[in-house]
């Protein structure tokens, strides 16, 4: 029963305003006894709470109803005539529904008190035609407040027809049952109220502008007690009116997961298939907009693992599998989102195809489509008009609708992902704001431009100068910045955007490290501006980045049609501030994080062996170096190079590196520094300790197509090697070591 009691309240709630307004027409139709629409509301009403008690396993009350549905269904196909005694009888039920009710929001049982008496009276009248005269009822109940129906035994009394209260039958000289305890303090019925949704959607936006107007009054600077006093209680009841008004609009997800299972029944008949259909995490709560508009993208989902996921019986059974296939939906919350998962363990999607057609349709090349994970290739499912299915039913296979389920998913802020083993199954997340009203935000800047970013992807933010040394890695083809052992591509948001032709955040800003599905990345934003300032800690971080609550607000299509702005907001200065989409700045910036580890080694012992990290020097020459001596990749201001005698050095932790610049070693004249002085050094482990090769930049991290060939050697080559289809010196890094 405790699991049912969310279910049971909404239920009890119901059936107490079914029941004020069963008085009210009971009223009505002494006035005017022969209405068929009042008779017909009244029958619908008591009809409702006998079908809802069964659902519940109120028998009692199930039985009370049914009496008194029989009474009135007579009473509406003009088998009797309502009399003073009939409607005296109704009350008589209408208290003790309202006795039995109680005794559930009380106890969660339906009482002690025996109600068969009344049963019994309410079928007597029901077969007894009224006697032309006034007929005997009940003394009128009272129902203010609402009394315990009358026990078995009880006798009826003359009641004057015009008497608009009826009063509660006065109990016979029997031992009535002990009275249900009386619920400490409101009933659920008076605790809640029905609002039309609309009504809740303008006061969510008045709390919006509330709220704007509360980001105002704090960024007025002021030092007057009194203001400041006042701004701060504003400030609390504003948060605290923000969330009750969110709450308003929150509802369960198993309002909306409800009706898959007849969908999932249905479909496996359509299909010939077996189905285990099962539900977890129906209680978590998404905004009711979201629920609605979550329901075709479903919908198609389920449709889609239904048809070509799971099996035919046979099929399984061949396969080794269970005859029925297992299909689960669950809802949980899952970093301020809700993820909502789609899982089967059927034939799985074969990657091999949704490969083969997207080079088909020239969505892909397909050298390119060969290097590319299997979870980007599964994207392409999403694509307008695409289908692996070999033929078309009547349920799915026309390639339509995966394209309107990323659509419609990605237009309310969510984002979708798919995952799926051959024979094994396939699961597909989405990931949903809980609303989309109202949400924390992180307000960075950038080149002079303010940018919200949504609180729930933001991991941590990190100063990119740290010990006067930049934490910037990859040089500027592949930026990456190593975080606890990892490396994290990065986005400079200045350049991403087009606000300076070159980054000002390399040496000197703060890393906003976020996480968008499966992927993890940085976001460079601009640091102190400060002249005179020295380190780049704490003060950059509050400098350049600042939490607040923002309101939502659509954007136009010129902007949205970019890919990267997901809305826009209003901040407290009246200034205008655009959000980030950070699934589409991943998208256009191409950073994954799961692949980027290729830029630069992590862990000792790591197979990189016939793997080569592929630069050019100075003077325009291409060379490699193996990529399992590589042990960083760093850049230098030409102020932090240092020279003892004839070496060049560089300050790295606790010690110095030894530089040498990869035109040195070739032998070859070395071209133009850069017109920063800066300097761009692999760092690789020698015999003796690390030591650096200047480059002038990173072209790619590429595996072997041949074998090392030393016959092809050279002054500082140990030999050539094919990297992507061209011959490509390998430098020499014995001879490096010794030179230096």
């Amino acid at each position: 029963m405790s699991d049912n009691r969310e279910f049971i309240d909404e239920f009890l709630v119901e059936s107490t305003e079914n029941l004020d307004q069963l008085d009210k027409d009971l009223l009505a139709l002494e006035a005017t006894p022969g209405d068929p629409q009042r008779l017909a509301s009244i029958f619908r009403t008591v009809h409702t709470i006998k079908g809802n008690s069964g659902f519940f396993g109120f028998s009692k009350l199930g039985a009370l109803a049914h009496s008194g549905e029989h009474l009135l269904g007579r009473l509406r196909d003009g088998k009797l005539s309502l009399d003073d005694r009939i409607t005296g009888t109704l009350y008589s039920m209408v208290d003790a529904v309202r006795a039995i009710l109680q005794s559930i929001e009380a106890t969660g049982t339906e009482g002690e008190q025996d109600f068969r008496e009344l049963s019994h009276q309410l079928a007597s009248a029901a077969e007894v035609e009224a006697a032309p005269g006034p007929a005997a009822t009940p003394p009128e109940p009272e129902h203010t407040p609402p009394s315990p129906a009358p026990v078995a035994g009880e006798t009826s009394q003359p009641t004057p027809p015009e008497t608009v209260q009826p009063t509660a039958a006065a109990p016979s000289p029997q031992p009535a049952a002990e009275a249900p305890p009386v619920p400490a303090g409101p009933s659920l019925a008076d605790a809640t109220v029905r609002v039309d949704v609309d009504l809740l959607a303008s006061i969510l936006d008045l709390v919006g502008e509330l709220v704007l107007a509360r980001n105002e009054l704090r960024s007025v600077e002021t030092e007057d007690p009194s203001v400041l006093g006042v701004s701060q209680r504003i400030n609390a009841v504003t948060n605290a009116l923000q969330e009750a008004a969110v709450k308003t609009r929150m509802q369960p997800v198993e309002h909306l997961f409800s009706r898959f299972p007849r969908t999932v029944r249905d479909l496996a008949k359509a299909c010939g298939k077996e189905v285990v259909f099962t539900i977890d995490g129906g209680e978590t709560e998404l905004d009711r907009t979201l629920i609605e508009s979550m329901r075709d993208p479903l919908t198609h989902l389920i449709r889609n693992a239904v048809d070509h996921g799971i099996e035919e019986p046979a099929a399984r059974e061949a396969a080794g599998k269970p005859r029925s296939g297992r299909l689960s939906l669950r809802a949980f919350n899952e970093s301020g989102r809700v993820t909502i998962e789609l899982a089967d363990d059927g034939a799985g999607i074969a990657v091999d195809r949704v490969r083969e057609k997207a080079i088909a349709r020239g969505l892909v090349a397909a050298a390119d489509a060969d290097a590319l994970p299997d979870s980007e290739i599964l994207q392409y499912i999403f694509e307008p008009g695409f289908s692996t299915a070999r033929e078309v039913t009547s349920v799915s296979g026309r390639g339509v609708g995966m394209d309107v389920v990323r659509t419609n998913i990605e237009a309310i802020g969510g984002t979708v992902d798919i995952q799926s083993q051959p024979g094994l199954g396939t699961t597909v997340r989405v990931h949903v704001p809980l609303t989309l009203a109202i949400m924390p935000a992180l307000v960075v800047h950038s080149a002079g431009e303010r940018f919200a970013i949504p609180q729930a992807a933001v991991q941590e933010l990190v100063p990119v100068g740290r010990g006067g040394r930049s934490l910037v890695e990859g040089l500027a083809d592949a930026p990456v910045m190593r975080v606890r052992g990892r490396l994290v591509p990065l986005v400079f948001l200045d350049t991403f955007l087009g606000l300076r032709p070159e980054t000002a955040c390399r040496e000197h800003g703060t890393v906003v490290l976020v996480r968008v599905d499966d992927r993890e990345f940085g976001i460079v934003v601009d640091g102190s501006s400060r002249a005179g300032q020295v380190g780049h800690g704490c003060r950059d971080l509050l400098e350049s980045a600042s939490l607040t609550t923002i309101v939502i607000k659509p954007i136009g299509s010129a902007l949205a049609g970019l890919g990267i702005y997901s809305g826009a907001t209003v901040l407290g200065d009246g200034g205008v501030v655009l959000i980030l989409d950070l699934r589409g700045v991943s998208r256009l910036a191409d950073v994954q994080a799961t692949d980027r580890e290729d830029v630069c080694p992590v862990e000792d012992g790591e197979n990189l062996a016939d793997r080569y990290l592929v630069c050019r020097t100075r003077a325009g020459r291409r060379v490699a170096l193996p990529l399992e001596k590589i042990v960083r990749l760093e850049k230098y201001r030409a102020a932090d190079v240092q020279t003892a005698g004839a070496r060049r050095l560089v300050r790295r932790d606790d010690g110095f590196t030894p530089l040498t610049d990869a035109d040195t070693l070739l032998a070859a004249t070395s071209g133009p520094a850069p017109a920063d002085g800066s300097l761009s050094v692999v760092v690789i482990r020698g015999g003796d300790g690390d030591l650096g090769i200047a480059v002038d930049g990173i072209v790619d991290v590429v595996a072997a197509e041949s074998p090392l060939q030393p016959t092809l050697a050279a002054t500082g080559v140990s030999g050539t090697v094919a990297l992507g289809g061209l011959a490509t010196e390998v430098l020499d890094l014995a001879a490096a070591a010794a030179a230096i």
